[in-house]
This record gives C-alpha cells, sequence and structure tokens, in this order.
C-alpha cells in the first residue's frame, strides 16, 4: 500500500515506532494495530490504540511545523482547554495526544450547537489575553507572525503572486479583480489602524476555529489543530468561526444569533472598551481575518505543489472573500 500524502514510507515506520515508545514509555502499550486516519500534505494523523484507549499521532508539515510545540505550551497553562499533549517528538514536527472527543460539529446541530459556541468564545478570548506575554515565544515556535505591518505586506505578495498560484484554472482572478485588490489595501491598512487605536495587543489567533476544530466530551469542550494558528489582532479569530457557525446553522452573519456569538466572544474584553466600540473593532476583525486566510491558503499552495487544485475556488476564491468585503 502507498504512504499516506506527505509522508515516505520511512517517515510511517519511523512515526509507528515513535509512537509505540513513547507510549509504552507511560504505561500504556499499543495493544493493536496502528492505522492513519488523517492524510494531508500539510499533516497526517495517526490512530492508536493502547491499553488506556485510542490516542493519536500528529505529523506536521513544513507549514504546520510550529503546531506541536504550541499546542504543548497551551496545554500546559490551559489544560481544561487545549488537546492534551502526552508526548513531542525530539527531531520531527510531530506530537502524541491524548483523545479529545467528538468534533463539536458532530456533537450538535442547530441551536444547541450556537449555545455550545457561546459557551466556548469567551474562554477563547480569556486564553488570548492571558498568553499575550508569550507571543514572543509562540513567533519563535515558528507561528507566522500576522501583525499589522506584515500582514499587509503579506497580502500584497499573495495578491501579486496569485497569478503564478492560481495558473490555468479557470476561475483564477481577472486583471480587473487584481487591480481592485490592490486598492483594497489601503482600506485594510485603515482598519489594522483602527484596531490598534483599541488598546487591544496582538496575541495568539487560532485562525481555523469551526465546528470540526473544537472537541467535546462529557460536556468538555476542547479546541485543537492550531496548524494555521498565527499572532495579530485577536479579534482576526471571529472570521472562520462566525462564517463557518453561518454556514453550519443556516442563520446569516447579520443575524441576532449570529451577533449572540459575537458578543460572547467580545465579553471578556468589555474593561476595554465600550460595548459599541468592541463590536465594531469585532466587525473589523472578522473582515480583515479573511485576509490572513488568504495568506494561510497561499503559503499551503506553495508548499505542497498540486493541492490547490483539490479546492474548488482555489487561491482566488480566498481573494475574491476579501474583495466582497472590503471592495
Amino acid at each position: 500500500m502507498a504512504p499516506p500524502a506527505g509522508l515516505t514510507r520511512r517517515d510511517i515506520a519511523e512515526a509507528h515506532d515513535w509512537a509505540r515508545e513513547a507510549c509504552r514509555s507511560r504505561g500504556i502499550p499499543v495493544i493493536a494495530p496502528i492505522d492513519s486516519v488523517h492524510v494531508q500534505p500539510w499533516s497526517t494523523v495517526l490512530r492508536v490504540p493502547t491499553s488506556g484507549g485510542l490516542v493519536y499521532v500528529k505529523c506536521c508539515g513544513p507549514t504546520q511545523a510550529h503546531e506541536p510545540r504550541l499546542t504543548a505550551l497551551l496545554h500546559r497553562e490551559f489544560p481544561g482547554l487545549v488537546t492534551e499533549v502526552l508526548a513531542l517528538h525530539p527531531t520531527r514536527p510531530w506530537m502524541l495526544v491524548a483523545e479529545g472527543g467528538k468534533k463539536l460539529g458532530e456533537a450538535y446541530s442547530g441551536a444547541e450547537l450556537l449555545r455550545k459556541w457561546r459557551e466556548i468564545l469567551p474562554r477563547c478570548a480569556v486564553l488570548q489575553r492571558d498568553i499575550t506575554p508569550r507571543t514572543d515565544e509562540i513567533i519563535a515556535f515558528g507561528t507566522p507572525d500576522r501583525r499589522a505591518a506584515r500582514l499587509l505586506a503579506g497580502f500584497a505578495d499573495v495578491v501579486a503572486g496569485e497569478p503564478a498560484v492560481s495558473g490555468q484554472r479557470p476561475d483564477r482572478l481577472t486583471a480587473d479583480e487584481r487591480r481592485a485588490l490592490t486598492s483594497v489595501q489601503s482600506r485594510v491598512a485603515e482598519g489594522l489602524n483602527a484596531l490598534a487605536a483599541l488598546g487591544i495587543d496582538d496575541t495568539l489567533n487560532h485562525d481555523d476555529l469551526h465546528q470540526n476544530n473544537v472537541l467535546v466530551r462529557d460536556g468538555r469542550m476542547v479546541m485543537f489543530d492550531w496548524g494555521d494558528a498565527c499572532v495579530s489582532h485577536p479579534f482576526l479569530t471571529l472570521a472562520v468561526t462566525l462564517r463557518f457557525a453561518s454556514q453550519q446553522t443556516g442563520r446569516a452573519q447579520d443575524s441576532a444569533e449570529i451577533a449572540a456569538l459575537r458578543d460572547a466572544y467580545l465579553e471578556p474584553w468589555s474593561d476595554r472598551a465600550s460595548r459599541r466600540e468592541l463590536r465594531d473593532a469585532a466587525e473589523l476583525g472578522r473582515r480583515i481575518g479573511e485576509v490572513s486566510r488568504t495568506l494561510t491558503f497561499d503559503a499551503v499552495a506553495r508548499a505542497y505543489p498540486g493541492v490547490i487544485d483539490t479546492y474548488p475556488g482555489g487561491l482566488a476564491g480566498s481573494l475574491r472573500r476579501v474583495l466582497a468585503l472590503f471592495g
């Protein structure tokens, strides 16, 4: 059988051997064959049955190489909110993690899913506030730096490089769209300046926090999959969360139900500005967060040739979302 994409046969053998040894050293020997449950160019996840239950090995590719050490730091600081890391590989960007439960979107739907989001989003905000002093350490792991100046420069590079990334895709940007995106950059800069004026420091941004990246078991919810995380203004977190919550539940993004998620997230920041100021800033964060997503998409497309072909809309689709929000 061919090895999972992104890993060689030697990598797989090493990952299996490391998983067995890491489990054995913790008194939980492997009791059944290890299998692959998630295979993507940027990461592969192995399921490991042990005498103490299931555990998982996540092998991260170059674009996610920061994730194991970042997740381990977050678990140490917030053990009830982030996946438990049992071991880190000494030289590879691999980690052994405990079973976290079912994905939030598989366990709940509709109004109940929205209620669960209202529970976890304030905890996410508290994590962001509390981890702020560790920003330099987080960046040192290789976590992308998407603070204002770097975000703007990166976005300009993404727009300029889109023709090379999209190639001959029929849905590539038109010349008019690229010109429009160039003019959008000044409006993004204005938005970033307005966020900075609020006085809330840049910190960790999960940047992909949706219903499949939260696990729930016995009523406890934990966030996982920090592979797309970056350092930015915290409110950029809302871009993915609100968009996916809207799509998953069939509520409009400007509905009262989705606004309630925003307000739940903003509650821990209520000592920093008025409710109106925070809501205005959250709207800016939601929109600018889509700019950050274009940088992630571009990095993945360049690091793993051919992967963009599997995405409807490609990089151009992500850039069109920004154009719709700022054009």
